[in-house]
């Protein structure tokens, strides 16, 4: 690898906790699919970025540690104090605080089983954006550099919304996507039936 590129990192986010979905979403496999969703997720990141990291939860981490033992550039990570359980947010810390230096993100959250390799390579060529569609703003599909000085700084302020990290201290920017069908985000086992 060439030492003045900065490796993007891929991050999976994994550890929600899927109240309303009523089952683990990243170990879920929809029934079109081959993979769950997490291994759907990783798979879609893998080509575009030098590791993924999957930020796990307690519940589901053992489950994906072993399912990704494999995978060379794949780790499971877990939230790290202070910011355990506190939404994509400590997902995304946890992230950062595997390197010192200013972490190159690509942000994917296991909700989005449809999204393409396409979809995700635009946000990979812009430094800063998240996805939108015609009808909502996608701030768990998003591609930033930062640093966990920057995020930890932004969490002690007691703000958890990825939304305001994104965009007010991130600066990122909006790429819009009109195929809002590949955006489809699962929440309920049943949405699956939804006509394509």
């Amino acid at each position: 690898p060439n030492e003045g590129v900065k490796a993007m990192i891929g991050v999976v986010l994994a550890g929600g906790e899927s109240r309303r979905f009523g089952q683990d979403k990243a170990l879920y496999q929809l029934p079109n699919q081959r993979v769950n969703n997490a291994q759907l997720a990783v798979d879609k990141l893998s080509p575009l970025c030098d590791r993924v990291l999957v930020s796990a939860n307690e519940q589901n981490a053992p489950a994906l540690t072993k399912q990704f033992a494999d995978s060379t550039n794949v780790a499971v990570i877990t939230d790290e104090p202070p910011f355990e359980q506190r939404g994509p947010l400590s997902g995304i810390y946890a992230a950062t605080c595997q390197s010192d230096l200013p972490t190159d993100l690509l942000v994917l959250a296991v909700d989005y089983p449809y999204v393409s390799v396409e979809v995700l390579s635009v946000l990979a060529n812009h430094a800063k954006c998240y996805a939108r569609t015609p009808d909502a703003d996608h701030y768990t599909l998003a591609h930033f550099t930062t640093t966990r000085e920057v995020l930890r700084d932004f969490l002690l302020l007691d703000d958890y919304r990825l939304r305001d990290f994104i965009t007010e201290v991130q600066q990122c920017d909006p790429i819009s996507f009109a195929n809002a069908e590949l955006f489809v985000n699962y929440n309920t086992p049943e949405a699956d039936s939804h006509a394509h």
